[in-house]
Order: structure tokens, then C-alpha cells, then sequence
């Protein structure tokens, strides 16, 4: 029952030495794992910590964290492949209690939560608190369950999947940016496979440290959901809709308001009324956290406008 552990990095020295450490730690045969590194050409020793520890490291040109995750597998040998982010790290039992969940032949992945790690920064934290609010709504990034349950799709900072099944139906889809693991998902499910959430199997997940990492983050998010949205209806849900279709109304608006003043002061009134909205979901994630109210409310500003936008440009730049 071999498992490979594959790891996309690049220029992740900074976390991959405690994601690596934590992995050699785990209650777990030491024979039965590998651990492949895919690496996209690291320039700051990101290589040399993944070969201190053993690693298998192959490199990819892809450019897309599917097509380095394809990779990855193809130059694995484990009956489950398991996925992890550099920047992630697991307990001591979350190899075991991500395969244990397999004893059904029909599961063909299993998944855990994600969660903000207490000694990361107070921004990241911050931006570990927007994501868990934004999963409330129906996203899969920061889900929390206290119990086993089947469920569409697991982000790949902390999923399992059979070999088989992978193999199966194709791998990820190199040509998406962003919710490549999703849409894997949704073509395991269309199989006829099961998909399970685990809260057993964690994985600490260290948050986006800046400003302008959060913001790409969200542009790359948004970009990723455009294009994914252009290859079935499956994907269109409206908590992942609203801020593209909002942003469109604010144009649309302010182009007709060229020949009908009135309509100015329509979308006027919108960005009133969404700067209200976004400050008081500011001041819920302050007064909960105990933590900064501006920061909050900026970082939603941030992923309401960059998502949002995000999709429009995925949307015209989608996959075939």
C-alpha cells in the first residue's frame, strides 16, 4: 500500500524544510511513502532542502500547478497519490487518517481541512479568517466539518486520491490556472466515485504574508473560475458569480450614464451600498477575532475587485 506524497514548489525554501519535517514524522511505515518534488525551477534552495531529505525532485515547464501535479504522478510509484502544498504541515496522523478512509472501493478521494497555523503572522491570520468566512458560503478553500462526510471536491493543499482513479480519468487539466482540482473532482464524481471529507487528517496551511501575494491570489483564483465555468454549468454557483456579475452591472452602468445621467447615480449607489456591505463584514471579522477591522475590510475590498475581475479575464481566456 505505497503511498506518493507529491509537492509542486517553487522558491518555497522559506516553508518546505517544516512541510518535509513534518512528513518524515508522520505515524505512517516509513517504506510505505515517497515523496516526489516538482519543482519549477527554484532559485533559492528550495531543490537542495527537498534532496537533503531524500526527495525524489523532477522539474516542469508547464507553468501550471495541474500540469506540475501531472508530473508528479507520472514519476510516482504509490498506489494512493497524495497531495500537499510547500507551504502546509501535516500532523503527526494525517497521512493515516486521510488513507484509512479508503476501505470503500467506490471512495476514490479523500480530503481534510486546511488550517491557519497559530504561529503565523496577524496579516495572514487575517487572511486565513476571510477565507474561512468565504467558504461559509459554499467555497471548498478553508471547509470545517466535525464529522466524515461526502462532498464534492477537496482542495489539493490536502487531498488523497487512488491511483486508478486518477489514471482513469485523465489527471488534472494543465490548461487551467486555478480550480483544476475541482474540476478533477467533478469528473471522479461523474464516474460514479465517491469523494470524502475527513476533519481527522489536518494540515496547518501558512497564508498568503502579504498584500500583494493576497492580491494575486485572487486574480489568479478568479482567473481560474472564468475558465473552469467555460467548460460546464456544474461550476456556476453564485457565491462564485456575484462579484464578476456585480463589477459588470457597475459598467454597464457608467457606459449607459454617457447618454442617461441617472444611471450614474445608479452605480453610484451600488459602490455605496458594497463599501457598506464589505465594511460590516470588516467589523463581524474584527469584533469575532479581536483583530483589525481596516485589514479585514481591505482584504475582502481586495477579493471582491480582484476575483471578480479575475473571472472576467478567465471567462475570455478560457480553457478548451
Amino acid at each position: 500500500m505505497k503511498v506518493s506524497i507529491i509537492i509542486p514548489t517553487k522558491n518555497d525554501a522559506d516553508t518546505l524544510e517544516k512541510c518535509l519535517q513534518a512528513i518524515f514524522n508522520q505515524d505512517f511505515p516509513k517504506d510505505e511513502i515517497e515523496i516526489v518534488i516538482v519543482d519549477g525551477y527554484s532559485k533559492d534552495g528550495t531543490t537542495e532542502i527537498a534532496k537533503k531529505f531524500g526527495c525524489k525532485v523532477v522539474y516542469e515547464k508547464i507553468g501550471t500547478i495541474g500540469g506540475a501535479r501531472n508530473i508528479g504522478v507520472e514519476n510516482s510509484t504509490g498506489d494512493y497519490i497524495v497531495f500537499t502544498d510547500a507551504d502546509c504541515v501535516p500532523e503527526i496522523d494525517w497521512l493515516k487518517n486521510l488513507i484509512r478512509e479508503f476501505r470503500d472501493e467506490r471512495v476514490a478521494s479523500v480530503g481534510g481541512p486546511n488550517i491557519t497555523p497559530e504561529d503565523d503572522t496577524e496579516f495572514a491570520k487575517c487572511v486565513g479568517h476571510v477565507l474561512e468566512f468565504l467558504s461559509s458560503f459554499g467555497a471548498r478553500y478553508a471547509f470545517k466539518a466535525d464529522k466524515v462526510l461526502e462532498i464534492y471536491h477537496n482542495p489539493t493543499c490536502n487531498s488523497a486520491y487512488r491511483r486508478k482513479v486518477f489514471e482513469e480519468v485523465g489527471g488534472f487539466n494543465v490548461k487551467l490556472i486555478t480550480c483544476d482540482d475541482e474540476e478533477l473532482d467533478y469528473r471522479i464524481r461523474k464516474k460514479g466515485y465517491k469523494i470524502l471529507f475527513t476533519p481527522y487528517a489536518r494540515v496547518y496551511h501558512y497564508r498568503r504574508p502579504t498584500w500583494k501575494s493576497f492580491a494575486k491570489m485572487s486574480w489568479k483564483y478568479g482567473i481560474g473560475r472564468g475558465q473552469v465555468i467555460k467548460l460546464g454549468r456544474e461550476f456556476v454557483k453564485w457565491y462564485y458569480c456575484t462579484p464578476s456579475a456585480l463589477i459588470l452591472l457597475i459598467f454597464l452602468l457608467l457606459a449607459l450614464s454617457i447618454a442617461f445621467p441617472i444611471f450614474a447615480f445608479i452605480a453610484i449607489s451600488i459602490l455605496v451600498a458594497g463599501s457598506i456591505g464589505i465594511g460590516l463584514i470588516g467589523l463581524y471579522l474584527a469584533l469575532k477575532t479581536k483583530k483589525s477591522f481596516l485589514t479585514y475590510s481591505l482584504l475582502i475590498a481586495i477579493w471582491f475587485w480582484g476575483y471578480g475581475l479575475g473571472m472576467l479575464r478567465g471567462l475570455i481566456k478560457a480553457a478548451r
